[in-house]
């Protein structure tokens, strides 16, 4: 709990809610004076600088309590290893090999498209490196000849 108010992160959110929602209530202060002085377009203004306040404690808030442990990457990692710890109704105890449904046969137009099974062979081999992420960048780039 104490690394989710404090850490550097989090220090940085405050700093920016602090600054921006205290902004966006001297902004539509300024509006609402404006638009009291006549300026008609200052009342949509008016009304839209609170509701960025509004957003920024919003996002504020989402950021700040969201527990990246069981949302994104790491949660779908995390949920696909409890659900495969956890053995269905009627299933023995002891772990069994997952099984995969048998591959529909090729049907004779695949087998004599060699660019489909090129494109084919290409997808088998990025889903065999995994997710691709900023960290770890497809180097090749396959481009087609015009």
């Amino acid at each position: 709990m104490r690394e989710r108010w404090l850490s550097g992160r989090a220090i940085s959110l405050h700093v920016a809610v602090l600054v921006v929602v205290p902004g966006c209530a001297v902004a539509a202060w300024w509006q609402i004076n404006r638009a009291q002085d006549g300026n008609q377009l200052s009342y949509l203004y008016s009304v839209m600088w609170p509701a960025f306040g509004i957003l920024a404690l919003t996002f504020w808030w989402m950021l700040i309590h969201t527990d990246y442990e069981t949302v994104g990457l790491r949660g779908m990692r995390r949920q696909a290893m409890e659900l495969a710890a956890t053995p269905t109704p009627g299933e023995a105890t002891s772990p069994s090999p997952p099984t995969v449904a048998p591959e529909a046969p090729a049907s004779a137009a695949t087998e004599e498209d060699p660019e489909l099974a090129a494109y084919n062979a290409r997808l088998a081999e990025l889903a065999a490196q995994g997710p691709k992420t900023w960290r770890r960048r497809e180097s090749v780039v396959v481009r087609r000849a015009p």
